[in-house]
């Protein structure tokens, strides 16, 4: 009613173009010039806002067929109903349903006839009349009684209903600006965005959120609260999302720390943005390296120094803390997130293969860029957006099945599809769930440790750029990113030290009967899976005497049956301490020692566990001298390439070069170019100045001819 008494009385009476008001403004503002009088009815503003732009004499003839044409095809009420949906009412609003919510701060049904007016007299100039300001107000109460009073007028309103409108607006006060959330500005944004995708303008669905108000306010304030101790880290801005793992809705979305803070860029959605991954893959990788390898959880992986390159290219990757374990299980791999053996796995599987899983996993799209990133999947080179990552880890946990995020309460329509076989998908959530396979990289009672079972896994991209959490118990899934706008680094601060704690945080807290032990659930491995003690240095089956085990978990058949030979008693000349032979039979005692292959000999010995020697002892006479000797430059590889950091103090800018000798030796003599350079113990790495040239390095055994081949390497 206060619509049409503002702007079209006679809108029953005609059809989109009121002749009788076209004929009134021509006399009135052409003939007798006594100022601007309007003809547009509301079928025809329906028809310029639609149109959008400025209006002159050719638009208005537009619009004038336009409103015709559309309250012939919808009817006059689908008309009025599009005005009051689409019209101008100041502050970046639109429509009468959201006006009265942001002025009134109650829904449309509930407006007094006061209330209305004050409304319907915005649209016709919403900045002249922003209720929010003194001048504003008073400009709309002013056509507000100018409306209630044609409203009188017209019959259309009683004397005291009239009278009763008049007071309220007497005693109406400007109405408080209330500014949204800033935590929830980028939640919003990604329901219009799901809201509406598909959808023909103008349907406007009324659907209820799947986001929970109280999870929301507490994951922000944790959020916050854990920017503010990283306050001098240089972290710009930071993304969190929690979903509910039994049916993928998101139950709390920061999209970044506060939306208005132009000096962190923070309108941007971090949580929707692609950003380096770092070793968030890899539990993906190790997936299908059990699915398509036959890779169990005893599986030998090697953590040394080692160049993955081919022809003259290099690819030599580093572990985070540039130190190796030397042989390592497939499920301490994984949850140490070693660089080096997921880049084994990687090229064992085919990147590829990879690809294609990851593709299945919406994480990348069908582009045919599979070796354009090459190995480098494995430690960040492909790019991803928390919302992805999540959904991603949803198939992990959720035995293999994927489907993709619900943001409402009501969304039935996304259907599970098997991406990864159930077993492995449970295998691989229990390698990450297990606080002692994180040894040694993460410490017990860290950041990663949880009082109950929760699957963790972090991700650094280089230059600490980018540091992500993912965690999910058996209820929830929680992930988090840390970096900034500019992708300039932040101050060391990795996955473990950035949204680790804060991810435990939010899960503690949505855990609150298993922190006090009261509700306790279990991952738990596959069905058909047995649990068998193995040896963490060789993956073969345990006995009572073997140091090193852990019990693991197999599909009956894949289960190693083969025992560990790792310790074994060898017989030593003591004194010399050399393998005892024939002839020292009056000097042989015997001792436990760690037997390995020879690639992890020089590993085993740094970390100080017993090592055999390899060399017999001269003094059991001339039955074991050897006459032969095979020597071998083992690392680095002939045909690599490698770049010196100009950043790199001199003392630690070196080349480490590495050679094998059988049998043993106690010396090895290293040349460089042809001259001699070194004489070293055989267990000792040749460390060469870090030096722009081209080098060739060769190894030999001392007073013999039994030498290397060249090994040729460039440095820049």
């Amino acid at each position: 009613m206060a619509a049409l008494a503002a702007e079209d009385r006679r809108f029953d009476n005609h059809w989109g173009v009121d002749l009788r008001s076209v004929v009134r403004a021509v006399v009135h503002n052409y003939i007798e010039k006594k100022g601007y009088s309007g003809a547009s009815t509301i079928a025809m503003q329906v028809a310029r806002l639609q149109r959008g732009g400025k209006s002159n004499w050719f638009t208005k003839i537009e619009d004038s067929f336009t409103a015709i044409w559309l309250t012939l095809i919808f009817g006059k009420d689908e008309v009025l109903r599009q005005y009051l949906t689409i019209a101008p009412y100041g502050n970046r609003t639109f429509g009468t349903g959201c006006a009265a919510r942001k002025y009134f701060e109650k829904p449309l049904n509930d407006l007094s006839l006061a209330q209305s007016a004050l409304l319907i007299s915005i649209p016709r100039a919403p900045a002249r009349m922003n209720l929010y300001r003194y001048s504003g107000f008073k400009n709309a109460m002013q056509r507000a009684r100018f409306i209630l009073k044609r409203c009188q007028k017209y019959q259309w309103i009683t004397e005291n209903e009239y009278k009763d409108a008049i007071t309220e607006l007497d005693y109406m006060k400007i109405p408080v600006k209330r500014y949204r959330d800033p935590a929830n500005i980028h939640a919003i944004l990604n329901y219009e965005k799901s809201l509406y995708s598909g959808l023909a303008a103008p349907l406007f669905p009324l659907r209820k959120v799947s986001i929970d108000m109280d999870v929301q306010r507490m994951v922000y304030g944790e959020m916050r609260m854990r920017l503010e101790k990283l306050a001098q880290c240089d972290i710009g801005n930071a993304s969190v999302m929690v979903v509910d793992r039994r049916n993928a809705q998101v139950l709390a979305y920061i999209g970044s720390d506060d939306y208005y803070n132009s000096s962190t860029s923070g309108a941007i959605d971090y949580g929707a943005i692609q950003r380096s991954t770092g070793s968030l893959l890899k539990p993906f990788i190790y997936a299908l390296g059990m699915e398509q390898c036959g890779f169990t959880a005893a599986t030998i992986l090697t953590d040394m120094n080692f160049d993955f390159g081919s022809s003259n290219k290099s690819f030599i990757p580093e572990n985070s803390d540039r130190k190796y374990l030397g042989p390592v299980i497939y499920k301490t791999a994984l949850a140490n997130s070693r660089n080096i053996p997921a880049v084994h796995v990687l090229k064992e599987i085919g990147v590829n293969s990879m690809y294609r899983r990851l593709i299945d996993l919406e994480l990348t799209k069908d582009d045919g860029l599979a070796e354009y990133y090459g190995l480098g999947l494995s430690i960040g080179g492909l790019y991803c957006s928390l919302q992805s990552i999540c959904r991603g880890y949803l198939a992990l946990g959720n035995r293999g099945a994927f489907r993709n995020l619900a943001w409402f309460s009501d969304d039935t329509s996304g259907t599970w599809k098997k991406v990864i076989p159930s077993d492995i998908a449970q295998m691989t959530q229990l390698f990450l769930s297990d606080p002692q396979a994180r040894l040694p990289t993460f410490p017990r009672g860290g950041n990663l440790e949880y009082s109950f079972s929760t699957a963790v896994k972090t991700g650094t991209s280089e230059g600490y750029r980018d540091a992500w959490c993912v965690a999910w118990s058996d209820t929830y899934l929680v992930g988090s990113w840390m970096g900034n706008g500019d992708n300039h680094q932040m101050k060391m601060i990795s996955g473990y030290d950035g949204p680790a704690p804060l991810v435990k945080s939010i899960i503690e807290k949505l855990h609150p009967d298993r922190i006090s032990g009261i509700d306790k659930n279990e991952f738990c491995p596959p069905q058909e899976y047995i649990p068998q003690n193995i040896c963490v240095l060789t993956g073969k089956k345990a006995d009572r005497n073997t140091p090193y085990t852990s019990v693991e978990y197999f599909r009956t058949g894949t289960e190693p049956i083969e025992y560990s030979n790792v310790i074994q008693v060898l017989g030593i000349d003591k004194r010399n301490k050399l393998l005892a032979a024939p002839g020292c039979s009056d000097n042989i005692e015997y001792q436990s020692y760690i037997v390995l292959p020879l690639e992890f000999e020089s590993w085993a010995i740094a970390q100080g566990l017993p090592v055999a020697p390899r060399r017999y002892s001269p003094l059991c006479g001339s039955a074991m001298v050897n006459d032969s000797f095979s020597v071998q430059i083992t690392w680095p590889r002939s045909g690599s390439r490698f770049f010196k950091d100009p950043e790199m103090p001199l003392a630690q800018s070196y080349l480490p070069l590495s050679c094998r000798v059988t049998p043993d030796t106690r010396t090895i003599l290293w040349t460089v170019n042809g001259k001699e350079q070194s004489l070293l113990p055989t267990s000792e790495v040749f460390k060469w100045p870090m030096e722009k040239g081209m080098f060739e390095f060769m190894a030999s055994v001392p007073g013999t001819p039994f030498c290397s081949r060249v090994v040729v390497v460039e440095i820049f």
